[in-house]
């Protein structure tokens, strides 16, 4: 189950709603049995998958019933990792480096270094952070990739750092046998995801599958939603889980065996804030505030999807109306019919928004309605302007990470502006920073250097202002590396300011070797690699700088 708001620390929250962490685990109810099944095989196997459909809760059950769990038992449980996740980093700053690694080794290790992360394979970070119990046994590594689905899809922008770091983890896994990994992917990843366990030595992992909600977890989650926000009313709740499971479509009613998380947590969250707390509600009215609460999710995230798309409105809900609010909704869409009428974007997007859900048939991908409870409101739903509620900053920097992870940096631009926006006067100005350094990251891999720069200029005002001063010094780094290749003067002079903010960093002195070298000052450049080197005889940056240099001296 989903939950509306949450902390902003999280780095996996979905497009539709934040999910439930570690801090809300007294709200996560209905899912004990899933709970124990998903614990219990990660903690006995060497490779578990867990798969379900989008919106289902599979990151809520991992970050608020899984790991506390673990955790309570001080097993060596990671933090749970997102394969788009990046740390508020300027990416400049860094040598050469995979940006899949750095996503899972920065979720995994909050408080190492970046730089440090960006230098090591994944075996040796776990090496060195390795834990025993009280008799001296090593203990297992429990480690899990939400949103694995993102290793499996090829594209030429990251081909190359794909496959690297899908050989980094088969070598992991041959050569740490006391790492148990879990993948979480969406249903209709499933079968390629089963062949990678193969490329990873684990030819029949462990399976785990959520389903949706039963209606008697349904209505102990309910429950427990209701007490959060300050009501307490079991008949109410089940009345609501009842209303959930209703579908009335030309005139008949039936009634599904399971309620959809996303839209339990999101009719609680929504009909709670505009009911008083001593309201009666009967049934007919739980059922018109359940299709008003249902039709606004559908139109807002479809008015947002074609805003983002740059799409008239109108057509979206058009075609989203006439393609999913009828039978075809329930009975499953071939995937190539879809793109005839609208861009792949915008089939993705409907998925990530939880309005439709993948399902494999027979090799091929259809996708359906989230729920058939759906089908009442999206009749309703009229062809005028809707008002765009927006997320926070928080969800739009992380739609804005899934962006340039599927390789479109103009929607992630998009996305990244809006997060800045957000933040407002007042707003939370590590979100701003975060958000401005993240648009200079953006520039900066599309080649656009001035930018790139500019970008993270603004975000170290912004720094200096928080104050964080090592995050100045890295922005200052990220700067002069982006000037190596054409102002050298200008390059030292950034990465000296650098480094008299964070004097100890060996990846800003040879960064600023290689600009005073550039620069024509090769004594003082041999002397800066020099120095780094009796700090670090094995740094590879400092080493492949000296002999180059070494051979035109």
């Amino acid at each position: 189950m989903m939950i509306a708001q949450s902390p902003f620390g999280s780095p996996g929250p979905h497009a539709g709603g934040r999910a439930l962490d570690e801090t809300h685990r007294d709200l996560f109810r209905g899912r004990t049995t899933e709970t124990r099944e998903v614990l219990r095989n990660w903690e006995e196997n060497r490779l578990t998958v867990l798969h379900g459909g989008a919106g289902v809760g599979k990151t809520s059950l991992l970050r608020a019933g899984v790991v506390p769990r673990l955790r309570d038992q001080d097993a060596n449980v990671l933090p749970v990792a997102h394969i788009a996740y990046r740390p508020s980093f300027p990416v400049a700053a860094l040598p050469e480096h995979n940006h899949f690694r750095l996503a899972l080794l920065a979720s995994w290790y909050t408080r190492a270094s970046p730089v440090q992360i960006s230098e090591l394979p994944i075996g040796a970070f776990l090496r060195k952070h390795r834990r025993v119990d009280r008799f001296g046994t090593q203990l297992p590594t429990l480690a899990a990739i939400d949103g694995a689905e993102g290793l499996l899809r090829t594209s030429p922008r990251h081909e190359r750092h794909r496959r690297e770091l899908l050989d980094d983890l088969a070598a992991v896994m041959k050569e740490e046998p006391d790492l148990h990994l879990l993948l979480v992917v969406r249903d209709d990843a499933l079968d390629e995801v089963l062949e990678l366990a193969g490329r990873l030595g684990q030819e029949s992992p462990a399976t785990c599958s959520l389903e949706p909600l039963t209606p008697e977890a349904a209505c102990e989650a309910a429950e427990a939603l209701m007490r959060g926000a300050g009501r307490s009313d079991g008949d109410l709740a089940e009345a609501l889980v009842r209303e959930l499971r209703t579908v009335r479509m030309a005139g008949a009613v039936q009634t599904t065996s399971r309620v959809e998380p996303v839209l339990l947590q999101l009719v609680c969250a929504r009909l709670w804030e505009d009911l008083p707390g001593d309201t009666e509600v009967s049934a007919d009215r739980l059922r018109g505030e359940v299709n008003r609460v249902l039709g606004e999710f559908c139109a807002h995230g479809l008015a947002t999807i074609a805003a983002d798309q740059s799409i008239r409105a109108a057509n979206v809900l058009s075609w989203f109306r006439g393609v999913f609010g009828g039978p075809w909704g329930r009975a499953g869409v071939p995937e190539s019919r879809l793109y005839d009428d609208v861009p792949k974007a915008v089939v993705d997007a409907v998925q990530d928004h939880h309005l439709v859900r993948a399902r494999l048939r027979d090799g091929a991908r259809y996708f359906e309605l989230q729920h058939p409870r759906l089908i009442e409101p999206i009749g309703k739903l009229g062809g005028g302007a809707v008002p765009i509620r927006r997320p926070g900053p928080s969800i739009r920097l992380h739609q804005a990470r899934l962006a340039l992870l599927d390789g479109d940096a103009e929607l992630a631009r998009r996305h990244a502006e809006a997060a800045v926006r957000a933040c407002g006067e007042g707003g939370d100005m590590k979100v701003l920073a975060t958000a401005t350094t993240f648009l200079g990251d953006i520039a900066y891999e599309q080649g656009d250097s001035p930018t790139a720069i500019m970008r993270y200029r603004k975000a170290a005002t912004i720094c200096e202002a928080i104050p964080d001063n090592a995050a100045v010094g890295w922005l200052l780094a990220g700067i002069g590396r982006i000037l190596l290749a054409s102002d050298a003067g200008e390059a030292v002079r950034q990465l000296q300011a650098a480094a008299s903010r964070l004097p100890h960093e060996l990846s800003i002195q040879t960064a600023l070797g290689q600009a005073l070298w550039r620069s024509g000052r090769t004594r003082a450049a041999r002397a800066v690699f020099e120095d780094v080197l009796g700090h670090d005889s094995r740094n590879r940056e400092a080493l492949i700088a000296k002999r180059a240099l070494t051979g035109t001296a």
